[in-house]
């Protein structure tokens, strides 16, 4: 395909907004986190007029969720940072372009060189000299208002080999889950997880994963997920999960049927994500669980979100259901949403499932280049509520006898079912990055959570457990030390005292923190290239560090039992990813 060559003024004006746009990115990176990366480029029509007011769209990294959007300045040049590393598309709205395989890497600025033209309805491919990190595919998108957009690639010659695709993440860890992800789960501890994730084409991609759970309910787990990104921006997946669940490590009532010892769990999730316009994005799905052993009990959750972007500062959000968190980035976190199985509680010798209809509304603004802003109004409809306690087996010997009693993988460990209850209430959050090591995160919630108090004196029962307003306060600071690259991550959540449950658990989700003191450590240790350039991380997680929120009471017998919205635990483990 012959090219059709420009001025030597506009290639002047081209190759000048480049080396400015490269230098403004490299100041710009300077402040953003170490362990992120950033995407910056020009779009400009062949003339070298730039594309002004443009919206520019970034999705990923690789099998996450994230997207980004910025709008070109005056100059054509748009910029994006605070990316994690790895692989992403890019897309330029209400016209045809999407870019996918871009690479983003830590401490470095990818850069790209989009044009507008009229010309060649036609597309080419081929390779030019080195680029910004290792990004050397320069990309040419031809639009006008009466033509169809198409995109080309500069210079060489017809017949060039197709863009290839990303190469695939596998990865064996033996890793604990994050704090606040268990927002209705009773996963333990992830265990052994061994994941392999592989892109099919261009838009398809599939993820398989093992967890092998050393402690914790859920013995063993297989996950398979495949997505589908179309051109138009939509985005369907589907997952399905088999669980085999064991109770045999706590207290087995003896009303309990022998299957409690051994049932199996399925979920089901599929979800639909559309980018109806550059400012209105909208996603639907469902999860349906299964668990088996206990005569069957089916829970299915419908979801559905709406965001709408009001300018490049704000946006509004509308979601309902209970919808997963996304992970960060990492395939291990892709791997511990899908893993998660809802609590269970029995009654009657029947099982129930723990479920939330989770309804909100947030409004989000970034005040500054490093501070941003929500506020949220919420409602929660539970139904089941797990309280989690433990205590002699005596202690609990009545409501055993009943069949209201479900063991949990801890010492002595319960999970009582305490019924249904809503909550309403409104949510206030900042975060603020102080620093390039150093960010911090906090939130203030209001609404309804479960507190217990002392049954009657010589009462044989479990103390009575009920709704009470309440609020709550909660921070997170992640620190990087440079030289060794070691992550620090506090926190802490501070609930009310004789409480049962937290309120507003969806905004613990959000920051990723349990309540009470906790403190996750990560080490990265070095690259083994020889071995492909495997990242090896080491992980310490330590739960409710001060053994706070026990609070114990008197239960059948006149035994002691204790009541906790969450166990002191300490987690450590390794994720090796190549």
């Amino acid at each position: 395909m012959r090219l059709r060559r420009q001025s030597a003024k506009s290639s002047g004006l081209h190759v000048a907004g480049l080396a400015l746009t490269a230098f403004l990115s490299a100041v710009a990176l300077a402040a953003d986190h170490p362990a992120c990366g950033r995407l910056a480029g020009m779009v400009t029509d062949r003339d070298g007029t730039p594309l002004v007011n443009a919206t520019v769209v970034i999705m990923g990294p690789g099998i996450t969720r994230r997207v980004e959007r910025v709008l070109t300045d005056a100059h054509g040049r748009f910029s994006a940072g605070d990316l994690l590393p790895g692989r992403y598309s890019l897309a330029v709205a209400s016209t045809h372009l999407q870019r996918d395989g871009i690479d983003i890497r830590a401490g470095q600025v990818s850069e790209l060189s989009l044009m507008l033209s009229t010309l060649l309805p036609q597309i080419t491919r081929s390779r030019e000299g080195a680029n910004h990190a290792d990004d050397d595919w320069k990309s040419v998108l031809r639009s006008a208002s009466s033509v169809r957009p198409v995109l080309r690639y500069h210079g060489g010659a017809s017949g060039s080999s197709p863009v290839p695709l990303d190469p695939g993440q596998r990865l064996v860890a033996m890793i604990p889950e994050s704090a606040g992800a268990d927002v209705l789960s009773d996963q333990v501890d992830l265990g052994t997880v061994l994941a392999y994730w592989r892109p099919l084409t261009q838009g398809t991609d599939v993820l398989v994963a093992s967890a092998l759970a050393g402690e914790g309910v859920s013995n063993n787990s297989l996950i398979s997920s495949f997505r589908r990104r179309a051109a138009s921006g939509s985005t369907q997946q589907v997952a399905l999960i088999a669980h085999q669940l064991g109770f045999g490590g706590g207290i087995v009532g003896p009303g309990a049927p022998p299957a409690l010892l051994n049932v199996h769990g399925m979920t089901l999730a599929y979800s639909d994500a559309q980018e109806i316009s550059s400012a209105l994005r909208l996603e639907t799905g469902f999860e349906v669980n299964y668990l088996d052993g206990f005569q069957g009990t089916v829970m299915v959750m419908p979801r559905a979100e709406v965001e709408y972007i009001l300018s490049p500062l704000s946006s509004l959000k509308l979601s309902y259901g209970d919808a997963p968190v996304s992970p960060d980035g990492s395939l291990a976190q892709a791997v511990e949403q899908f893993n998660e199985f809802p609590r269970i509680s029995m009654q009657n010798d029947r099982a129930r499932l723990e479920a939330a209809r989770h309804s909100q509304v947030t409004y989000s603004r970034r005040l500054t280049r490093k501070t941003q802003v929500q506020a949220s109004a919420y409602h929660d409809g539970f139904s089941n509520a797990v309280v989690r306690g433990f205590g002699p087996a005596s202690a609990w010997s009545s409501l055993a006898a009943a069949g209201d009693v479900m063991p949990n993988a801890t010492s002595n460990g319960v999970n009582l079912d305490a019924g249904g209850y809503g909550s309403t209430g409104v949510r206030v959050s900042i975060s603020q990055s102080l620093t390039r090591n150093l960010q911090a995160s906090a939130s203030y919630s209001t609404g309804d959570a479960l507190t217990a108090i002392e049954a009657a004196h010589g009462a044989s029962s479990l103390p009575v457990i009920r709704p009470h307003a309440t609020q709550m306060v909660d921070g997170k600071m992640i620190a990087e030390i440079p030289a060794t690259k070691t992550e620090v991550i506090t926190s802490y959540g501070w609930i009310e005292r004789g409480q049962v449950t937290a309120v507003d658990p969806y905004a613990l989700a959000d920051l990723n923190v349990a309540p009470y003191a906790g403190v996750q450590i990560r080490q990265p240790l070095p690259r083994i290239n020889f071995l492909g350039g495997t990242q090896i991380q080491m992980i310490a997680d330590f739960r409710n560090v001060g053994g706070q929120g026990y609070i114990r009471m008197t239960g059948a017998n006149g035994q002691p039992i204790t009541l906790t919205p969450v166990y002191r635990s300490f987690r450590g483990g390794f994720s090796v990813q190549f």
